[in-house]
């Protein structure tokens, strides 16, 4: 018989560290490389019917020289939200896409990609312009990165 417990034991499985960030919010941090393993294994062993994937997010962490992205998980019936959180490198922003598994990842990938230029490997739709304007596009500028805020400037100049 599988249940929403069953969801938060394949996602222990895979974390390398273990902890809350509210009352009631877990999160489990997990190595980049796993996050598509650890996707594969709850549509795999339970299902859609168990969970669903609510967001993706991304944060630049500039002084530590790496990217931190939140996959925010919905555990059903009860509605509890758990984070999954991996970290990559800020100069090598890759991560394998799990849009072909979780399609509900489409736009937070793109979105991320657009304003953070993290790299989702395997998103066949993955592309420039999804969220911002043509003109930070055309400049090469990822909006969320804490380098963009001298461009930033420019535009509030304009």
């Amino acid at each position: 018989m599988k249940n929403a417990n069953d969801v938060i034991k394949i996602v222990e499985r895979h974390a390398v560290e273990k902890g809350s960030i509210k009352p009631d919010r877990m999160i489990f941090v997990v190595k980049p490389e796993s996050v598509r393993k650890l996707f594969e294994e709850l549509v795999e062993r339970v299902g859609y019917e168990w969970f669903y994937l609510s967001t993706v997010v991304g944060a630049d962490m500039k002084e530590e020289n790496r990217f931190r992205l939140d996959y925010y998980v919905v555990v059903l019936p009860e509605e509890r939200t758990i984070v999954i959180r991996t970290y990559i490198p800020r100069d090598q922003p890759v991560i394998d896409s799990i849009v072909d598994i979780v399609p509900a990842a489409f736009s937070a990938e793109n979105e991320t990609y657009d304003l953070l230029g993290i790299v989702f490997k395997g998103n066949p739709a993955l592309r420039r312009g999804f969220f911002v304007s043509s003109d930070v596009v055309d400049k090469g500028v990822y909006p969320l990165r804490k380098d963009a805020i001298g461009v930033w400037k420019w535009q509030l100049q304009k």
